[in-house]
Parts: structure tokens; sequence; C-alpha cells
């Protein structure tokens, strides 16, 4: 199939693509800078069959990259959990409406969108399943997600042939652009980690790419599949990188309500005076209220397995070694 990918030199996106093309499928890129295709994905020996250039919040370029295309992967959206970057996830949803709205109206099967766990928070069950209801989320970006994912779950009861994967914490080799999850591993491999209540799903992005291949399937309807990763409590997820690392992390144990208060106050601060800091209330909330999700049909339907979760945070962690990001001394056991 001819396949129209956003966010296609994001994180995401940029695996799905090369997963994609090694399935024998064509991608056509929509890139708001043609330019940083190149930059992004050559050096990595990903070539997309063709890249054209719009943003997904411009009706008319999306459309003309939407001509001639058999479906569609949605992986553009911006993010503002950790950066406190409120306006900027404000086009989510626009974008959304672009991109799934016009690829129903031209008949794409499948249309495959990348929603997010972070519809599903705070949660009010030990377990999330697919079928957990909306939440009221907290945020501008929280809300931007939860406001795309209704609207495509409207066009789902019609029985528009959208897929929404709501994915969990995602991590793995070349980002480009790194995001709260592997700052984590950078912090707490450098510094120390926070250990607190909660935890967080580790999700292998390779094996999330798999998961958009397998789902590349026209004439199966709307559906939705939850994939939050493995679960893993913070104190696992440190003795985990422990492991990987060769040698202990160093833990700060911090009750949950004091996480919340110090996000609390340092939202207030940078309103004040902006500044980039990986914690903020919103963050501090993920942090201390994550829950398993319940992801066995998902792999079940799609035949998926995810990788170990040790083999994940070990090439991140190498990959981030050799990004520049983190320094070799930290991780013996991967010199």
């Amino acid at each position: 199939m001819r396949v129209l990918v956003t966010g296609g030199t994001g994180f995401i996106g940029s695996h799905a693509t090369d997963a994609m093309l090694a399935a024998g499928h064509e991608v056509r890129l929509l890139a708001r800078t043609p330019a940083k295709v190149a930059g992004v994905l050559r050096p990595r020996g990903i070539e997309p069959t063709e890249v054209v250039a719009g943003d997904m919040g411009d009706a008319t370029s999306v459309r003309a990259a939407l001509e001639g295309c058999d479906a569609v992967l949605h992986a553009a959206a911006a993010v503002g959990v950790a950066s406190g970057d409120l306006a900027a996830v404000e086009g989510n949803l626009a974008g959304t409406r672009n991109v799934i709205g016009q690829a129903v109206e031209l008949g794409c099967d499948p249309i495959l969108y990348t929603s997010s766990v972070a519809v599903l928070y705070p949660p009010t069950t030990p377990v999330l399943g697919v079928d957990a209801p909306l939440a009221e989320p907290i945020s501008a970006y929280g809300r931007s997600k939860r406001d795309a994912e209704a609207w495509v779950r409207a066009l789902q009861a019609d029985g528009a042939p959208v897929t929404s994967l709501l994915i969990g914490g995602v991590y793995g080799p070349d980002q480009p652009r790194l995001d709260s999850a592997m700052h984590s591993i950078v912090a707490a491999a450098s510094q120390a980690m926070v250990v607190t209540r909660g935890g967080v799903g580790v999700l292998d992005v390779r094996d999330l790419a798999q998961l958009v291949v397998a789902a590349l399937e026209p004439g199966r309807g709307p559906r939705r599949f939850l994939a939050g990763g493995r679960f893993l409590d913070w104190p696992t997820w440190t003795d985990e990188l422990s492991a990987v690392l060769g040698r202990p992390v160093r833990r700060v144990r911090v009750p949950a309500r004091l996480m919340t208060t110090l996000g609390r106050a340092i939202d207030l601060a940078q309103r004040v005076r902006p500044f980039d800091y990986p914690l903020t209330y919103e963050a501090a909330l993920y942090m201390t209220s994550g829950v398993p999700t319940d992801d066995r049909a998902t792999l079940d339907a799609l035949d998926v397995a995810y990788r170990p979760t040790r083999d994940t945070l070990a090439d991140a962690t190498r990959w981030l070694i050799e990004a520049g990001y983190l320094d070799a001394v930290h991780a013996p056991a991967l010199r």
C-alpha cells in the first residue's frame, strides 16, 4: 500500500516508516520542513518513497498529500507534559481533524492514529483496559489528546475505518529529540532516580512500529488497541536500569504528595519566568499515578510480542551514549 505518514521525522513516525518500508509498503511523508527528512532519516538508511511539504494544520497541503494514498498513519503531535509548553499543543485536535477527517472523505483504509494512555489519566481502576473511560485531564496537552481521541471515537462509532493505538512510555534508540522518557534514563544514570509511588509502562519503539505494520490491514473497520507496554513500578524500573548499567543507580525516595507539590511550584515559577525543567505538575501526576495496562488483546490480535524490557533499556542507553547525551563512564556494563 501507499501510506501517508505525518510525524515521520519524529520518534514513533521514523521507526514506523522504517518498518513499513521493510514490509514492502510505499511511504509518503508530510513534512513541514522537507530538508529535515534527510537530516533525520537518511543517516539511519531510511528513504521514504516521497516527501510532500506541508503541515497537519493546513487543510490544502494535507489534501494534496493524501491524494493517491491507500492508508494513513497520523503520528504527528505536539507534546507538552515535560516541557510545560501548553501553547504548543493547541493544534493537536485541529491537525487530527484535518488529517483523519480528510482521509475518511477520500476513502483511505486503514487510517491509523497514535493516541496516548494520557487520555485515560488520572486512572480510576488499578489496571487500564482498552475500554476504560476517557478521563478529565488537567492540562492543555491532556485535553488536546483527550479531545482528539473523543473525536476519533465518534468517527469510529459511525463505522469509519480508523484504528487508534493508545500508547504508553516509548523508549528505544534513534530518538530525533529527547522526550521525558529518554531524559529519565540520562538523569537516573548520571545523577539519581526519584523513586515514588506509581510507575510507567515501557514500550519499545521498534515493537510499536511492528504493531503499526500489523495494523495496516484494510477492510477491518474501526479498531482500538491499547499498547501501554510492560509496566514497572519505579523501584523495579530503577533495578532494571541498574542491571543494564552494571552499577547501582542512586535513589532519592520522594512521597507522592511532595512530588505533585513540587510540580505545582515549578509550574507557578514558569509563569513568572519560563525555563526548561522536566518536572511539571502533570508530569508528577503521571509519574505517581501510573498503573498497568492490559495489552494482551492487542498483542494477540496483531501477533506481536514485546521484547524483554532490559533489552529495550540497554539499547536505549547504548544509543544515548553514542549520541553524546550520556557519558559512557556511567554505564560500565555497556562499554
